[in-house]
């Protein structure tokens, strides 16, 4: 396999790993890590700079920021993974602001829950606005993009080796913090997969931002897939960066979660053997590059490529081998073959016509029924607009899951017109922050609930000492058209967790 060069595409820096790919694992050649300069890269610029490090590679695989594409969690019907690639794109062209012409996109499918029904899939676009100019870039230099992914999955490759390598569950989750300088990224691993993404840049890059403000962006992501996490909580942490962008961080995330912390190293925790290159600045500059650059050599995560996405398997043409049998007979009897060829024609053309002739009939069913369709949808809005205020209120204590770390003091109900039923108010206090954090999380992911104004941050006001913080609430309660019922398909693959 030809060497290949892993860059990973920062906003300020641009650090490159090249490689030779093997089975056995990739085979450093060189490594660099250089700030943009202050005028816009030219491909000159980028020659000049690969050649003056020894990069002779003309093979690139490239690792866009996670703030550079969007992420959304799709639920979709337990269709079978075949299926699964034209489903995702409906959805992304249903979802989406853009054309899906203008798009990149891949999916990334998530680790079953006992329960759900639904496969549930990370659906990763970027737009061609930012990959064309990077991809033009490239050229100019000389250089062919083969792979574009997203630092998160180089990430959960870094951590999934390194965890290998130290014979840990990977069925328990795992979040890495990599801190370099004015950014912070996040991502939650289990199963060897991706399950949660983010990232943060502050404007300050000589100042390390405070710890409690990580922990705030740490608690943020973990609110959002605790229903993915074994047993509901976190098991280890991994922390890269320089002592001085981490400061007390690792100690921080290990009192507020109560799990095992540790700091990573992207060369020696993962395996990578630098032989004798010997990479310029911190080990954390090459997190992104070196678990790209691991993924060459035979992913253990599952892969992101948003060049090659995944695609349903190619439709089976079942004239292909009629046409070949007939090709073979008429290489032998030119009769025998030309009455095979007409016969299967024939045949063909009956079924066409049975397929056209059912096909009109469905249509005359569809248009009968559309009276009654019309009805129901009209009914089904009304009752969508109906409510019941006691039952707003259990729901409330529903999503508070019924315990006393949590209560309301105060609830207020007002009808509304137009499109928002009721808008509802109400005062909560809470045991801790992040009891808080999660009932306001929960109430977030409800599709009937809406923030009416802007959110009011968490409080330590309480007069309650037992609940010393205190949140509020201000809701409109929206019309929700509910899910039409899912039917499993008796013949699709049962999905295998991996």
């Amino acid at each position: 396999m030809a060497d290949q060069l892993a860059l990973s595409w920062d906003r300020h820096r641009l650090t490159g790993i090249e490689i030779s790919p093997a089975a056995a694992g990739p085979r450093i050649l060189a490594a660099f890590s250089v700030d943009w300069p202050e005028q816009p890269p030219t491909a000159t610029w980028l020659r000049e700079t690969l050649r003056r490090h020894g990069i002779n590679a003309k093979q690139v695989v490239l690792g866009l920021p996670r703030e550079d594409a969007v992420l959304r969690l799709l639920e979709l019907p337990a269709v079978s993974d075949d299926e699964l690639p034209t489903l995702v794109r409906f959805q992304a062209a249903a979802r989406s602001a853009q054309p899906l012409d203008q798009l990149h996109l891949d999916y990334l499918p998530l680790p079953l829950r006992a329960g759900v029904s639904q496969k549930e899939v990370w659906l990763a676009t970027a737009v061609q606005t930012t990959v064309e100019p990077i991809r033009k870039l490239l050229e100019g230099a000389g250089l062919e993009l083969i792979q574009l992914t997203l630092s998160s999955l180089c990430l959960t490759e870094l951590i999934a080796r390194g965890e290998a390598r130290q014979s840990l569950n990977s069925g328990e989750a795992s979040l890495v913090v990599l801190r370099d300088r004015a950014r912070m990224e996040l991502a939650v691993v289990s199963q060897r997969q991706l399950i949660a993404a983010h990232a943060v840049r502050w404007s300050s890059v000589s100042e390390i931002p405070p710890v409690a403000k990580m922990l705030a962006e740490v608690s943020r992501v973990l609110v959002q897939v605790q229903a993915w996490l074994p047993e509901g909580t976190l098991q280890r942490a991994w922390v890269i960066g320089d002592d001085a962008d981490v400061g007390e961080l690792p100690a921080a995330l290990a009192q507020r979660w109560n799990c095992s912390v540790q700091r990573f190293d992207p060369w020696q925790a993962s395996g990578l053997s630098l032989g004798t290159v010997k990479p310029e600045g911190p080990a954390a500059h090459y997190a992104i590059a070196a678990g790209l650059a691991l993924i060459q050599a035979g992913a253990l995560a599952p892969k992101l490529d948003l060049l090659h996405p995944r695609q349903p398997p190619p439709k089976r043409n079942p004239h292909k081998p009629l046409y070949a049998a007939a090709a073979a007979a008429g290489l032998l009897v030119t009769a025998l073959g030309t009455a095979f060829i007409q016969q299967s024609l024939q045949s063909a053309d009956l079924r066409i016509e049975d397929l056209r002739s059912r096909e009109s009939k469905l249509k005359q069913q569809l248009k009968e029924g559309e009276p009654v369709f019309v009805a129901a949808k009209a009914i089904e809005d009304w009752q969508g607009r109906s409510t019941n205020q006691l039952g707003q209120m259990a729901e409330l204590h529903e999503v508070m899951k019924g315990t006393e770390r949590t209560v309301i003091s105060d609830y207020k109900y007002d009808p509304n017109v137009g499109d928002v039923i009721a808008k509802i108010s109400a005062t909560g206090m809470a045991k801790t922050r992040f009891d808080a954090e999660q009932v306001l999380g929960r109430i977030a992911e409800l599709p009937k609930f809406r923030n009416g104004s802007r959110p009011k941050p968490i409080t330590q006001n309480s007069r309650d000492a037992d609940y010393p913080y205190r949140f509020e609430l201000d809701l409109d309660l929206v019309p929700v058209k509910a899910k039409p019922a899912t039917t499993t398909n008796p013949t699709a693959n049962t999905p295998q967790k991996s």
